[in-house]
């Protein structure tokens, strides 16, 4: 009787990780830490802790950390820009989008978008590639704002004469109050009614037609949700 000797397994061979998957996972890893822990603090050894590898794993595959930030902070800020752009667009009335958007920007719960701004233009004022990239957001915001503005006023909704100096106005207000909300400064219940009324005035409605008393903060859309995204 010939007694056939048993099969060897062979191990499992493990998948290598590509380069193109290993920079998307440092990069996803530094979007993760800039909003928790600040933008300047996106390091080399901060990835290469928070994804459990070598340090010179990470400088291998970004060596540049500047680039890694500023990709970072332009990626966040678009998505937080992006995705207050599509609440916005379901409102019908010009004077019903800016509503949303102040109801939006103006509530407590953003201040992690906000200090992305912030890390942003400090880092911005010694590195010209991520000052590049928050002038193309700030850009973004600017016509935003402004197309909104024209469309009103062409409605008949605003009485108004040029949409482009209200909207940096409107947003100059904003980067303003983000940085109040960054030091909990004044009361958040108030933030709406400090955005809605300057910009009211410039508009001629009503400031209760830019701002709901009644409006529950409590349900506010969250349109920082990549505020939950972790790297791979």
């Amino acid at each position: 009787m010939t007694i056939t000797p048993p099969r060897e397994e062979r191990p499992t061979r493990r998948r290598r990780t590509s380069g193109a998957e290993r920079r998307a996972a440092i990069d996803a890893a530094a979007r993760a830490l800039a909003l928790r822990d600040g933008l300047q603090n996106v390091t080399h050894r901060s990835i290469a802790k928070h994804l459990d590898l070598t340090n010179s794993l990470v400088v291998h595959h970004a060596p540049d950390i500047s680039i890694v930030r500023g990709d970072a902070c332009g990626r966040l800020l678009r998505e937080e820009f992006t995705a207050i752009r599509a609440l916005v667009a379901d409102c019908a009335a010009a004077v019903e989008k800016l509503a949303c958007l102040i109801r939006t920007v103006g509530t407590a719960g953003r201040e992690d978008a906000a200090g992305v701004w912030f890390d942003g233009w400090s880092i911005g004022r010694r590195d010209p590639r991520t000052a590049a990239i928050v002038r193309a957001e700030m850009d973004e915001w600017q016509a935003f704002v402004a197309q909104i503005l024209a469309d009103g006023a062409e409605q008949g909704e605003f009485d108004l004469d040029s949409p482009q100096s209200v909207a940096w106005e409107f947003v100059a207000l904003l980067d303003g109050l983000s940085a109040h909300t960054l030091v909990s400064y004044g009361d958040p219940a108030d933030y709406p009614t400090l955005l809605a009324s300057p910009l009211a005035a410039r508009l001629g409605v009503p400031v209760s037609a830019l701002v709901d008393e009644q409006a529950d903060s409590t349900a506010r859309p969250k349109p920082d949700a990549h505020r939950q995204q972790e790297a791979p």
